[in-house]
């Protein structure tokens, strides 16, 4: 943070007094470095990293140049439809009064028709549902001066770069563009050469293609991958974060990773896209006002969270790519704050791991799974804490009285007993690491020179598994694991070797002297006889 304020930079009083009321005094960095050439007119091409600070970034300086006229003057566009009610909300926090229409799927279309009829200068929206009122002809963008593409690469990922063109390409030319982007791949770089006029370049230290997060520790656990829901339970009767975001790879999983964290003690949510956009607003709500503390959510139903305060980001496995992980981590650490990024990974994902870790400069520190005598203790330690802060006068005089009729050491097991036992603690878990699944079948070297595991009969396989053999089984090795000579099989005919025909079967063949004579017969190549000359 630098000494700059927001007045220096030529905001507002409205808008200055608004950022008092919310606690801001001095701007972010991305913020100190765009409201200025935003408030001049100025094209914008910012890379910066998730939870820096964007919104008020590009929003200050778009509140500031509206007009009062009531027709659509600004258009937001956002990659999902939590991230554009968020970025809503963030401008009537600072314009309460002013109009805005979010133009978002998963919803009516009547509210939004009525906030686009009544008049809306400022559009905040997912690609997909503008798209839609600019078919049906009830979103005017003739009269556009300002444009912003938020995390435009999302955008790229989820495939709504074409939309986003379709709708630049029906924005009369000449308005004022914002692009903000962590990464910069060579698709947004050609929209930014096509769209955008003379903009101003602006790449914070933090920002890029691997960019690491100085307030966030990450802390990866080994564990088998169909441990991992226990490995999690474990951790968070250990740790017991005020509130967790944990991410899976699949909607199914966000579900079943619910369930068994409810199951265990720790009431949970499962947020994916296949939920109606009124439960999602809900649980996301319970989740902000802190009534809800643990969210189990995909990549794309999280995206463009801001949840203040937040101390982890939990992984069920890493995904694909490293800039996904960075994503899926930046929504802790924001604003300055400290967060962790706990990731569990198995033996194939920790090497995976390992490798982003010194491609992108992570500082990665490696932690087990703990005990249930380790989440005994810590939820000791916990309550030792709680009791010694709630003792009162009345409360001791009261212990001290039971204390002269009663076994201390008895009566503080029967307390503990009744206050723990609503708490679970967790799973026994084994603390080996995973085990290469051996191959059946061994080399023959390895068999000749008496391996650890030698060629075993078929009737030893079939006993093993608890079958009875069959009967006249032929096999061509012996009980030591041995082979069999080729005569004591050669007898037996194959099962696969059809058996030669007899001798009686097959007819005798005829000799050339048992062959019928060849008759002499007239050829029709034989050279016809001679006709004689004779002079006309």
């Amino acid at each position: 943070m630098s000494d700059t304020t927001f007045a220096a930079l030529g905001c507002s009083e409205a808008l200055l007094a608004a950022l008092a009321k919310r606690g801001f005094e001095t701007p972010m960095p991305v913020q100190e470095q765009t409201i200025k050439p935003g408030l001049e007119g100025r094209d914008l091409l910012v890379q910066s990293r998730t939870g820096s600070g964007k919104t008020l970034a590009y929003g200050l300086p778009l509140l500031q140049r509206l007009s009062e006229d009531r027709h659509t003057q600004a258009l937001i566009l956002a990659p999902t439809r939590e991230l554009a009610q968020q970025v809503g909300a963030e401008l009537h926090t600072l314009m309460p009064k002013l109009p805005i229409a979010n133009l978002v799927g998963g919803v009516a279309y009547q509210p939004q028709l009525r906030s686009l009829q009544m008049g809306a200068p400022v559009v905040v929206g997912t690609p997909g549902r503008v798209m839609d009122h600019m078919n049906r002809c009830t979103l005017d963008l003739s009269r556009v001066t300002m444009i912003v593409l938020d995390e435009c690469d999302e955008m790229l990922n989820m495939g709504f770069l074409e939309d986003v063109e379709t709708i630049l390409a029906k924005v009369p030319a000449g308005p004022q563009t914002y692009l903000f982007s962590a990464t910069l791949p060579a698709p947004i770089a050609k929209l930014a050469k096509r769209f955008l006029k003379d903009p101003v370049q602006i790449q914070l230290a933090e920002a890029g293609e691997h960019a690491v997060h100085a307030d966030i520790a990450h802390t990866p656990v080994l564990a088998p991958d169909h441990q991992h829901v226990r490995a999690l339970v474990n951790l968070l009767l250990r740790d017991q974060p005020s509130s967790a975001l944990i991410f899976t790879k699949t909607k199914a999983q966000t579900e079943e990773v619910a369930e068994e964290l409810t199951v265990s003690g720790l009431p949970a949510a499962f947020l994916h896209g296949d939920l109606a956009q009124a439960t999602r607003t809900r649980i996301l709500g319970q989740f902000k006002d802190g009534k809800l503390r643990y969210l189990v959510a995909t990549d794309v139903a999280a995206r463009g969270l801001d949840i203040e305060g937040l101390p982890l980001v939990v992984h069920m496995g890493i995904p694909t790519q490293l800039e996904s992980y960075i994503h899926r981590s930046g929504r802790t650490g924001r604003a300055g704050a400290k967060g962790t990024s706990l990731a569990l990974v198995g033996t194939k994902e920790s090497k995976i791991l390992l490798a982003w870790s010194r491609r992108g400069g992570l500082k990665l520190d490696w932690r087990a799974v703990p005990t249930p005598a380790e989440i005994r203790e810590a939820q000791a330690a916990k309550l030792l804490d709680g009791i010694q802060g709630a003792a009162s006068a009345a409360l001791l005089n009261q212990a001290t009285q039971m204390l002269k009729d009663a076994d201390p050491v008895r009566l503080v097991a029967g307390l503990l007993g009744l206050v723990q036992a609503d708490q679970a603690s967790g799973f026994e878990l084994p603390n080996e690491p995973e085990k290469k699944v051996k191959s059946r079948f061994d080399l023959a070297r390895e068999r000749k020179e008496g391996g650890s595991r030698p060629q075993r009969t078929y009737a030893e396989r079939t006993a093993a598994r608890g079958e009875a053999p069959k009967p006249d089984t032929f096999s061509k090795t012996r009980p030591d694991g041995t082979f069999k000579p080729r005569r004591d099989f050669d007898e037996k005919p194959r099962p696969y070797v059809k058996p030669k025909p007899s001798a009686a079967a097959t007819p005798p063949r005829k000799t050339w002297e048992a062959q019928p004579a060849a008759k002499d017969t007239p050829r029709p190549w034989k050279a016809a006889p001679a006709k004689t000359w004779k002079k006309k």
